[in-house]
């Protein structure tokens, strides 16, 4: 049971974000079934396919995940703009096919429009996943002596895979979602795994862990959920910049719009717009592996447990551009929470987020666009900043609303349509990250369960990206890619190297190279397992690093191949 004191936070939190909600109008609709789909569904590549060339009006995809109702919605939109267009394109006919098998029965909701209408239904089982891994070469780590970070990597060339633990070698991964909604509006939705090798544990995780899982309920257009939330914001496509998968779900409460909707006012200028707002809180465990007491180094004690709030806000004010800003502070926590509510108020909000001495913060936002060049084979543009900490001693008039201390930026270029048949695409994207960009003393750096939540890349980091990818027959699709990455140990003024003097080496500059080939498989039923949808999901990734681990001695090579075939039962339901 939650104490008393924790109750009647958790009770102004709900409120608070019921409030940040009211500018949002309300559509007529009362309510519905929102259940949000996992971050690495086909969905999202079928939608972002259909958006790169041209099918979509408000897909806004800087913010996931989505709700299967509003995948339903965009699907019924390009099928719209696709009986519209002056040419017949069959990959986008394609797209739609696979779309309505995934998402019959909530577009079947919207055409017969009953989508608030729904009797109370159990999906036992709406996704189970095989999935294999094997891993080999050195992993990368990030320690300091001072507790300004404490990470490690998950998977070697398998980023944003929500945490699972795996090992050097073979891994094998079983996956498996359901949900159920309650009454038209209260949905409750889980997904778990059985993680790593067969023959052993991985040190330091569980093998089964629940992935996400949350009870959603649904007023007008907005969804108010609590549990394990998976989240994803900016425009990278390798990698979020501001929020990822890459770390474990915690647990949160997230408000989020359900479809695009106007602002009021002149505000309906910046055109359809969705907003996400959480709270959730973090691991009581912050001091990573090296455990170095660091009251002993600033007299500060370590914060446990410290609470992070996140907004983020898309708009597309014109067909060709969208336009965002991010914010996530984290505050609180034992050890760091001698304020009264006034004081969590201001935290909460981003307006005043207190003295170190009463309450340290880490803050960070950011700022992304994304415009389209129609006439240029519908190539999309995209750039995204995130700063660190606020600006408070070097603009002291507004500095403290400036989280831009110290900028981390991505930005790339994707052509959808590189051959004219629009078969074959082209994307170049480039990250650098500044060397405060996910660290921050008394523990408040940016991870969770020793994984960072941001872009894997790290602090002080650049890398570029180049992909050229080819559908074969309107339902395969084959990436190969390269890229090259730049880590340096010195992170920053105050510390100067990202290890322990105690190391036997003086930290250099590592580089890396590798190749990526990535395949999918578009859903397609099989008869002999009830007509369930099956998906196939492979990627092979070479790596040669140098100096790894700023060790000037060390050089790896790194290899990773994971094939994954999912199932979705089509008919295995109950409604009564």
């Amino acid at each position: 049971m939650l104490s008393h004191q924790r109750q009647t936070l958790f009770v102004r939190v709900a409120l608070l974000l019921v409030v940040f909600a009211l500018p949002v109008p309300r559509p007529a609709q009362a309510s519905t079934y929102v259940v949000y789909i996992p971050l690495d569904s086909p969905v999202y590549d079928e939608l972002d396919e259909l958006d790169g060339l041209g099918y979509l009006d408000s897909y806004l995809p800087e913010i996931k995940p989505i709700s299967r109702v509003e995948a339903a919605r965009l699907t019924l939109e390009a099928e719209r703009n696709l009986k519209e267009a002056e040419q017949h394109e069959s990959l986008a006919d394609a797209m739609l096919n696979a779309l309505r098998e995934e998402l019959g029965e909530e577009i079947g909701w919207l055409r017969s429009n009953a989508e608030d209408l729904q009797p109370t239904m159990i999906h036992p089982i709406d996704r189970i996943e095989a999935q294999y891994i094997y891993s080999r070469g050195v992993r990368e780590y990030w320690k300091t002596n001072n507790n300004t970070l404490n990470a490690a990597e998950g998977t070697p060339l398998m980023p944003n895979n929500d945490g699972l633990p795996t090992a050097t070698g073979s891994n094998e991964i079983g996956r498996g979602s359901g949900w159920v909604g309650i009454g038209g509006f209260l949905t409750g939705y889980g997904e778990g795994a059985i993680a790593g090798p067969l023959t052993r544990d991985v040190p330091g995780y569980n093998r089964a862990q629940l992935i996400s899982g949350e009870a959603v309920v649904s007023l007008g257009n907005n969804a108010i959920s609590f549990g394990q939330e998976e989240t994803a914001w900016g425009t990278g496509h390798y990698a979020p910049l501001s929020q990822s998968a890459n770390a474990q779900p915690f647990p949160a409460l997230r408000l989020q719009t359900i479809y695009p909707r106007y602002l009021p006012w002149i505000l309906r200028y910046l055109g359809p717009g969705r907003r996400e707002i959480f709270m959730g809180q973090l691991d009581h465990d912050r001091l990573g592996n090296l455990g170095v007491p660091l009251r002993e180094q600033t007299g500060l004690p370590v914060v446990s447990r410290p609470w992070i709030v996140g907004h983020v806000l898309a708009f597309k004010p014109l067909p060709w551009l969208e336009l965002g800003m991010t914010r996530v502070i984290l505050f609180g926590g034992r050890n760091n929470d001698h304020y009264n509510f006034s004081g969590f108020l201001g935290r909460f909000t981003g307006l005043n987020t207190g003295r170190p001495n009463n309450g340290n913060t880490h803050s960070r936002g950011g700022l992304f666009m994304r415009f389209r060049i129609p006439w240029l084979r519908n190539t999309i543009v995209y750039q995204e900043m995130v700063g660190a900490d606020n600006l408070t001693l070097e603009i002291p008039t507004v500095g403290r609303f400036m989280p831009f201390l110290s900028v981390s930026e991505q930005g790339g270029v994707y052509v959808p349509r590189l051959t004219e048949d629009g078969l074959t695409d082209l994307r170049f994207e480039y990250t650098i990250t500044s060397p405060q960009y996910v660290t921050h003393g008394q523990s408040l750096f940016w991870t969770y369960k020793g994984q960072l939540m941001t872009d894997p890349l790290g602090p002080n980091a650049s890398q570029v990206n180049l992909q050229v990818g080819r559908w074969i027959n309107n339902r395969y699709k084959v990436d190969l890619g390269a890229f090259y990455t730049e880590q340096a140990p010195s992170f920053s003024t105050d510390y100067p190297t990202l290890l322990p003097p105690n190391y036997p080496y003086q930290a250099t500059k590592e580089r890396s190279v590798g190749v990526t080939l990535d395949m999918l498989r578009l859903p397609e039923r099989v008869q002999r397992l009830a007509d369930s949808l099956a998906t196939f999901r492979g990627r092979v990734a070479v790596e040669y690093s140098d100096h790894t681990n700023y060790d000037p001695a060390q050089h790896s090579v790194r290899v990773m191949l994971m094939m994954s075939t999912s199932l979705s039962p089509t008919g295995l339901s109950w409604k009564w």
